[in-house]
């Protein structure tokens, strides 16, 4: 009967295998230095091989200006006890960019079940952030179209009802979505309702005025409903400059408006 491998053969084996996984792994003692680590770790830090981490301190490598906040996080996992798992953060590369990382630390126990440190590991997810990143900015752009919808209500005639509040990334999307619907439907009247809109700044004024400008630039006309009061004193109190625009107080004045002005019914 043979015996099992002894302590050397035991650590060569443990270190075979951490060097065969594919993310960054390390092992530090309670004052964070550095017990060992694998490959991908070494080559990371800028190292020949794994036992040159042996000793080292996060304030000896490149990474050293963030050394005092990864030592907070060994902490916090040492006298806890409990695991850090799936921690998201950005991490510089030594170019000067940033990586994102999902980090996890667990504590590092000896025989006896005592924690002795922590081990950590951590996987390069920049490209799943960068396409989650992309995902929601496509999200967030579908339903901004679909909180300025545009729609036609009579031939030549198409209607977008603001609500809520308009910042400039709205509206620069309500000017896109209007002007491509005023070309596709080859409408002769836009009509902008914001009666919904409580409350407009000099962005959400400004950016009205551009709109119907636009509007009118390709040759259609432009009419504002729903202007109340409190909008009403904003635009005086700001001098924005509505130009040729029909204001009128609401959407079914609007319309009739639009429906009177239509070409072929004008006296």
């Amino acid at each position: 009967m043979t015996e099992g491998p002894d302590l050397a053969g035991r650590l060569a084996l443990f270190q075979a295998v951490a060097d065969s996984m594919p993310w960054a792994m390390f092992w530090k003692d309670r004052d964070s230095r550095y017990l060992g680590g694998n490959q991908a770790m070494a080559k990371l830090c800028g190292l020949a091989a794994p036992q040159d981490l042996v000793g080292l301190a996060d304030t000896d490598l490149w990474w050293r200006d963030s050394a005092a906040e990864y030592r907070a996080d060994d902490v916090d996992v040492i006298e806890s006890g409990e695991q850090r798992l799936y921690v998201r953060l950005a991490f510089p590369d030594e170019k000067g960019g940033t990586l994102w990382i999902d980090r996890h630390r667990i504590p590092l126990r000896d025989a006896s079940g005592a924690i002795v440190g922590v081990i950590g590991w951590f996987e390069d997810v920049t490209a799943k952030k960068l396409a989650e990143d992309a995902e929601a900015q496509a999200q967030l752009e579908a339903t901004l179209e679909m909180a300025t919808p545009l729609l036609p209500v009579a031939e030549g005639v198409l209607v977008m009802p603001l609500i809520g509040k308009l910042d400039a990334q709205r509206a620069a999307q309500m000017t896109d979505t209007l002007l491509s619907g005023v070309t596709q439907h080859r409408a002769h009247t836009a009509i902008l309702d914001v009666t919904g809109v409580r409350r407009m700044d000099t962005v959400a004024i400004e950016a009205l005025a551009r709109a119907a400008a636009g509007v009118r630039l390709l040759g259609a006309a432009a009419v504002v409903t729903g202007v109340g009061p409190t909008v009403a004193q904003a635009i005086v109190r700001l001098g924005v400059d509505f130009g040729q625009v029909t204001v009128l107080g609401d959407l079914k004045a609007g319309v009739a408006h639009a429906l009177a002005s239509a070409p072929g019914r004008r006296a």
